[in-house]
């Protein structure tokens, strides 16, 4: 019998056993803390190329909002000017070929593209699942509505895809899962979301961004005292009085337990 819901996979071979998350770089006509736009992309290429060199990792995993393509503010979206400008398309062409190991992209509320437009652009889906030994990181869409807008806005928030976590899990009984998402905002999500993670203890923690903070938040019991991680930002700071705190989240898995900080650029 057919599943009713199939998802597309990414497999990355652990030997450094470490991998990079960033998140919020927003690369767009904004210039914070006094460094335009592609130097600051620059910026962000060298660093993770350093990191890279100094202590090796397999992948980087990536969590929404390269842009303001789609916004509701000031001048609106760059995608909606006219001409359409695609920051996410020059992020990709101009910076992903500097990046030092595989890039795994997930839309933030920033990249509306429907999921047409968005593999054009990417070559990628909007939510998958990679996966790194005996974990599984699924990388979620909370952002699907209003996909393709005529209108500046920010993204309209989904929740977790049930389909997709529940196929993963029945799938990959004895795997551990990871959730990934651009945001996960716990009074907006559903019951059936919930219950999932209650149920399966092997959903070991989530990684998320939208909030340019670098905190970690303890669910509540409800959900099972989850652990979410922010992955803080690279364009403008919420952390810290809003003093640039430009960086990436690493995750280690060589001690056989995982372990993650951020580290500032």
């Amino acid at each position: 019998m057919e599943k009713p819901f199939t998802y597309k996979t990414y497999t990355v071979d652990p030997e450094a056993k470490r991998l990079v998350l960033v998140t919020d770089i927003h690369h767009c006509h904004g210039t914070w803390y006094g460094v335009e736009s592609g130097a600051r992309m620059e910026l962000l290429c060298k660093t993770l190329q350093e990191e890279h060199a100094r202590r090796p990792y397999d992948a980087i995993l990536s969590l929404g909002d390269y842009s303001l393509d789609f916004w509701a503010w000031e001048e609106g979206g760059s995608y909606l000017w006219d001409p359409p400008v695609s920051r996410t398309e020059e992020f990709v062409q101009t910076y992903l070929p500097q990046m030092p190991t595989d890039f795994y992209m997930i839309p933030g509320n920033h990249e509306q593209y429907g999921p047409e437009d968005w593999k054009r652009i990417t070559g990628m889906p909007r939510e998958y699942a990679v996966f790194y030994g005996e974990y599984v990181f699924v990388m979620l869409d909370t952002f699907a509505g209003e996909l393709d807008p005529a209108y500046n806005h920010d993204g309209r928030y989904t929740g977790i895809n049930v389909d997709l976590l529940s196929a993963v899990l029945e799938d990959h009984p004895d795997k551990k899962i990871i959730l990934c998402a651009h945001d996960l905002y716990v009074p907006r999500e559903s019951e059936a979301a919930r219950t999932l993670v209650l149920e399966h203890p092997n959903i070991l923690c989530a990684f998320t961004g939208h909030t340019h903070r670098d905190n970690t938040l303890i669910l509540p019991v409800t959900w099972r005292s989850l652990p979410v991680f922010y992955c803080g930002d690279f364009s403008y700071s919420e952390s810290r009085g809003k003093e640039k705190n430009w960086g990436y989240r690493s995750l280690d898995f060589t001690r056989g337990v995982l372990s993650t900080e951020y580290v500032k650029a």
